[in-house]
C-alpha cells in the first residue's frame, strides 16, 4: 500500500477511536453544540476533510449515538490520487463502541467492521502476487472484529480478534493478559543523554555534522512488550487460500521428509517438542488442508519481556505453544453438569458467579457461597454479585473481605459506599461503641494508627464512628494526622444528621476512653 494511503487510513482511524471516546460521558442533550454527539462528529468531519488533501474521501453516513456510546460510519471508501489512482479501500459499516473519553477503570471497547475490500493495486509490485492468492482483484473481507477488556489499575487486558474473507480465510485469536505494556527500558536513560548532549548544545562544533548521521536511528532504545501472559491462542481456517497457493510451492517443500527438517533442535529439549508438534500439524494440514491452531495453555501465567529475546525460539520456549489441526482448547476448565457436581461448593459457587466453565447463575452463586462466607475471596464475590441488588447486604460481605487482607476488597468497598445513603453505611458498620483491645490506648500513635486502620478497614473492620473516637484521643494530644482524619470525615459527610449524630455518640464514648484508660497522665508520659 502507498505511504500516502497508509498514512491517511492509519490517521483516520486513530481519529475516528478519539472522537468516539467523547460519547460515552453523561454531557448535554443531543442538540448541545458541546454534546460528545457533536462533538465527536465535528472531529471526525475535520479529519476527512484533511484527508481530501491526499486521497478521495467519499462515506454515505455518520452517526453518533451518546446513550450507547457509538460510532457508525457507512459506505467508505478511499482512493488514491495521481499515481496511487489504482488503490482503493472501501468499508461497507464502521462502528466503534464503548470507548469514555477519559478512559475508564474498565473499559469494554469493540471495533468491528463489515464488507471491507482493499485492491490489490494497493500494494505496488506485488499487486499480482497477491491477486493469484486471492483469486480476485482485491482483498475481500465480509466480517471484522476486535475486542479488547482492559483494567486500568491492574494493568489486565483480553483482546479477541477475527477476520472473515470468503474464500480465502478465517482468523480468529485471543491473547489473555494479567498484565502487559510497552516496555522500553533505555527510554530514560535516553532522555536524559540528549540533554547532556554538548554537540547538539553547540551546532559550530566538529562533532555536530557527525552526530546527525543516517546511523542516528541505532541510537534509538529498544521497545518490546513486558507483562504476565495467562493464555493465547490464534486459529487459521483454510476458505480456499491453500488451494491457490499450493501450486505456487516447489513439491518438495510439500513432502513429509521436507517438513521434518523442522525439527532441529536438541532431542529431548522443550523447543525440539515445540518443532515436532508444528511439524505434525503442517503435515495433517497439507493432507487434508482445513485448519491450523496455535495455542498456548500454561498451568500457570507466564512473565515475559520480550525485550530480552534474540530470536523466535526464545519466545517458544517460554510460550511453549502447541499446534494442532482443531478448533481451540478453552482456556479454562468447563464443568459438565453443575446440578450435580457438588463436590466443591466453593469452586463451583466461584465459577457460576464468574461465569467461568459454566454459564454465570448470581442466584445459584449465591446459594453456594452463603454457607462459607466468612473467607474473603468469597466474602467478595458475594458482595460483587450483590451490589446491583442489595448494596447494603454486599457491603457487609465486603467490610468481611477486606477484612481478611483480601485483594480488591478496600476498593469494592469505595464502590459500594457510592451507593448507599449514609444511614445505610454507618448502620452497616461497627458502631462506635464496640469493644477496642486495650493496646489502641498505649500511645497517641497507637491511637492514630488504630484510627487509621479503621478509616481505611485495613486489618481492622472498616467504621467511622470508631475512626473518630480514636482520632479524636490523639487529637487531643496534639497529634496533627489525627486532627486530619477528623477533618476528613466532617467534610465527607458535611452536616448530614446521621453523621453528626454518629459523630457525637462518638465524642462522648471517647471522653468515656479518656478518663477510664487515664490518657491524660500516659500520653504525658510518652
Amino acid at each position: 500500500m502507498p505511504p500516502i494511503i497508509r498514512h491517511l487510513t492509519t490517521g483516520t482511524a486513530l481519529t475516528a477511536l478519539l472522537s468516539t471516546s467523547a460519547m460515552a460521558e453523561s454531557t448535554p442533550s443531543s442538540s448541545s453544540v458541546f454534546s460528545p454527539s457533536n462533538i465527536a462528529a465535528g472531529v471526525l468531519r475535520m479529519a476527512v476533510s484533511y484527508g481530501r488533501m491526499i486521497a478521495d474521501i467519499r462515506y454515505d453516513a455518520m452517526e453518533v449515538d451518546p446513550i450507547r456510546g457509538e460510532l457508525v460510519m457507512r459506505e467508505l471508501t478511499v482512493a488514491g490520487l495521481g499515481p496511487h489512482a489504482n488503490c482503493r479501500v472501501s468499508l461497507g459499516r464502521m462502528r466503534v463502541s464503548g470507548i469514555s473519553i477519559w478512559g475508564a477503570e474498565d473499559s469494554r471497547v469493540r471495533l468491528d467492521a463489515a464488507d471491507i475490500s482493499v485492491a490489490n493495486n494497493c500494494f505496488g509490485a506485488n499487486a499480482a502476487m497477491i491477486g493469484m492468492v486471492t483469486g480476485g482483484d482485491a482483498i475481500p473481507v465480509s466480517d471484522l472484529a476486535i475486542d479488547t477488556r482492559q483494567s486500568m489499575g491492574r494493568g489486565a487486558l483480553v483482546a479477541d480478534i477475527e477476520i472473515n474473507s470468503p474464500g480465502i480465510a478465517r482468523i480468529e485469536g485471543t491473547a489473555d493478559f494479567d498484565y502487559v505494556s510497552l516496555f522500553a527500558p533505555g527510554i530514560l536513560q535516553e532522555m536524559m543523554n540528549e540533554g547532556q548532549s554538548s554537540p547538539l548544545a553547540d551546532p559550530e562544533s566538529d562533532d555536530f555534522s557527525d552526530s546527525q548521521g543516517d546511523d542516528m536511528s541505532d541510537q534509538a532504545p529498544e521497545m518490546g512488550l513486558r507483562g504476565t501472559l495467562r493464555s493465547a491462542h490464534l486459529s487459521v481456517e483454510n476458505l480456499g487460500v491453500w488451494e491457490r497457493m499450493q501450486p505456487m510451492i516447489p513439491p518438495g517443500m510439500l513432502d513429509p521428509a521436507t517438513i521434518d527438517n523442522i525439527v532441529s533442535a536438541e532431542p529431548g529439549t522443550e523447543l525440539h517438542g515445540i518443532e515436532q508438534d508444528l511439524a505434525d500439524a503442517a503435515k495433517a494440514f497439507i493432507a487434508e488442508p482445513t485448519r491450523v491452531t496455535a495455542e498456548i495453555r500454561p498451568d500457570q501465567p507466564i512473565a515475559f519481556d520480550s525485550t530480552e529475546w534474540k530470536t523466535p525460539q526464545d519466545a517458544a520456549t517460554l510460550f511453549k505453544p502447541g499446534f494442532t489441526n482443531a478448533l481451540p482448547t478453552p482456556p479454562v476448565a468447563l464443568i459438565a453438569d453443575p446440578a450435580e457436581d457438588d463436590e466443591d461448593p466453593r469452586a463451583l459457587g466461584l465459577a457460576l458467579a464468574r461465569g467461568q466453565g459454566v454459564p454465570q447463575n448470581i442466584n445459584r452463586a449465591i446459594e453456594l457461597l452463603t454457607p462459607i462466607q466468612d473467607e474473603g475471596e468469597v466474602a467478595l464475590a458475594l458482595a460483587d454479585l450483590k451490589t446491583a441488588s442489595d448494596p447494603a447486604a454486599a457491603y457487609a460481605h465486603a467490610l468481611t473481605a477486606a477484612e481478611t487482607g483480601t485483594p480488591g476488597a478496600l476498593s469494592m468497598l469505595d464502590r459500594i459506599e457510592a451507593r448507599l445513603p449514609t444511614a445505610d453505611l454507618l448502620a452497616a458498620q461497627p458502631a462506635a461503641d464496640s469493644d477496642l483491645p486495650d493496646s489502641v490506648f498505649a500511645s497517641a500513635v497507637a491511637l492514630r494508627d488504630a484510627a487509621l486502620a479503621r478509616e481505611e478497614g485495613d486489618g481492622a473492620p472498616r467504621s467511622y464512628a470508631l475512626a473518630w473516637r480514636l482520632a479524636s484521643l490523639a487529637a487531643a494530644a496534639g497529634d496533627s494526622p489525627a486532627q486530619s482524619l477528623m477533618a476528613r470525615l466532617d467534610a465527607r459527610f458535611g452536616g448530614e444528621p446521621t453523621w453528626i449524630e454518629t459523630r457525637d455518640e462518638a465524642a462522648d464514648l471517647a471522653m468515656s476512653d479518656w478518663s477510664e484508660q487515664d490518657l491524660a497522665g500516659r500520653l504525658a508520659r510518652e
